[in-house]
């Protein structure tokens, strides 16, 4: 098993279904389970309403509703019937996930939970395509491997969502995972936060189901920081990882140890987009080895060979590239969240401002355009009465700042601009050219913290917190 590197998709491309049934509406989107399991468990509890529509070979689905809900929950598998359990009004994460079902501002109008027990295995036949589910290997069997993805009306407009989880990765990875049970609600919130992204989810595309951005092993990869072929991919992951953890503090804190680390935890998989780039391949420093699983064992392509990896320590990696790590978005606005205003709901406000503002269009799915949103938004509060009254405010500069320290002030100002301006914001916030005019001074604060051994990165980042929260540099 591959247990060393946390594998989080957001789902290769499906096709495009509708998926229909009774169901319940919160939050201005309908949201609904599917039990799937192999046909006999379902004939057996759930004959008069099962059908087989995008199920696997020898699989077949039931809707949960009020009618058969007590039936499901005598047969349900103890992992998928916690998602379900937790999934319901009134709990915290349920209250979470009505939060994110917001981000797509009503585009998105239905989301279904598929809930599999799948501890049998799946087929495999090569003419089984596990229709809806993604399937992964697992000692000599296959299994689901949590999943989500959206797709579109006829009108364009209008979006359903489906998430997909099966009991084997639920019992034996992800309540294995840092959190126990606070990675699966984790994952929960990641996989639904994908849903609320509509459209395409990456420039690249994908070859035969393969999302080209993953690299030739169709993978990517969080704890060891895979740079990824497009920062609009790497920022969609780490953007779900982000909502995941505020209910998984635990793996927050081992995400924020890792920036203290000077080994090599990033890399690039020798068949990828970002292989060839230049500015990469001439890192005198870097490592080639072999992607490894836990027990030493080198991971191979489907169709053989191993996989080579380039490694990379933080510091080495040039900073423009570190935007293609989705764990650079998930730093990024956990530090907003949890250090700027005292009221972490008011960052978290503005942070669900800038999910909406990218949910319907792939090219603002960047840092820097969050950091545009972000600051427009904390400048509007700032000024306004409640602003005033907040002992806790904080300067509009935070989150430039935060971004340049998450890639250790890598980027030069020519490359920072660059990318703030090409995503085309309406507007500026104050902060983007005043930003540039103390960003030397900034960096100069923080410089001997990011190049101690071991990096001292919180010290650098409450440097400058205490630096934004003067009153004379809040715009």
């Amino acid at each position: 098993m591959r247990k060393q590197l946390k594998k989080i998709f957001a789902g290769y491309p499906l096709a495009i279904i509708l998926l229909s049934g009774l169901s319940f509406s919160v939050s201005a989107q309908t949201v609904a389970f599917y039990f799937v399991a192999p046909r006999a468990t379902i004939a057996a509890g759930f004959s008069a309403t099962m059908d087989s529509l995008y199920c696997p070979m020898g699989y077949a689905r039931t809707e949960i509703t009020a009618a058969n809900a007590a039936a499901f929950r005598s047969q349900a598998p103890p992992k998928i019937l916690y998602v379900y359990n937790q999934l319901q009004a009134g709990t915290t994460l349920r209250n979470n996930v009505n939060l994110v079902l917001r981000n797509s501002a009503g585009s998105v109008v239905r989301v279904e939970y598929w809930l599999a027990d799948d501890r049998t295995g799946l087929s495999l036949s090569p003419a089984d395509t596990n229709q809806i589910f993604m399937k992964y290997a697992d000692n000599g069997k296959k299994y689901v491997w949590p999943a989500a993805n959206n797709g579109p009306y006829p009108d364009g407009r209008r979006f359903d969502g489906w998430v997909m989880f099966g009991e084997h990765q639920l019992e034996t990875d992800q309540s294995r995972r840092t959190g126990g049970m606070r990675a699966v609600d984790e994952v929960v919130l990641h996989e639904t936060s994908h849903t609320q992204f509509t459209g395409p989810w990456s420039k690249w595309g994908a070859v035969s189901g393969n999302a080209i951005t993953y690299g030739a092993d169709g993978m990517h990869y969080f704890s060891i920081s895979e740079l990824l072929g497009d920062q609009e991919g790497a920022l969609n992951e780490g953007l779900a990882t982000f909502y995941g953890f505020i209910m998984n503090d635990s793996a927050l804190q081992k995400l924020m140890t890792e920036f203290t680390s000077t080994g090599y935890r990033y890399f690039v998989e020798g068949r990828s987009v970002l292989a060839g780039s230049r500015e990469l391949y001439s890192v005198a420093a870097r490592r080639r080895t072999t992607l490894t699983d836990a027990e030493g064992h080198a991971q191979q392509y489907e169709g053989g060979g191993d996989i080579t990896i380039f490694a990379y320590k933080w510091s080495d990696v040039p900073g423009f590239y570190l935007l293609f790590a989705e764990s650079t978005s998930t730093a990024f606005f956990s530090i907003f969240r949890n250090r700027s205003y005292q009221n972490k709901d008011t960052a978290l406000s503005m942070i669900r401002y800038t999910s909406t503002a990218m949910s319907p269009e792939r090219r603002k799915r960047f840092l820097s355009y969050a950091c545009n949103r972000i600051a427009l938004k904390m400048e509007e509060y700032n000024n306004s009465a409640a602003g005033r009254a907040d002992a806790s405010r904080i300067s509009s500069l935070f989150p430039f700042a935060v971004l340049d320290l998450v890639t250790h002030f890598g980027m030069t100002d020519d490359e920072f601009q660059a990318d703030y301006r090409r995503n085309y914001a309406d507007r500026d916030p104050r902060a983007f050219a005043e930003y540039f005019t103390r960003r030397a001074a900034i960096r100069a604060l923080v410089q001997a913290d990011i190049n101690a051994d071991p990096i001292r990165f919180d010290q650098a980042l409450q440097t400058i917190i205490n630096y934004c929260k003067q009153p004379a540099n809040i715009l």
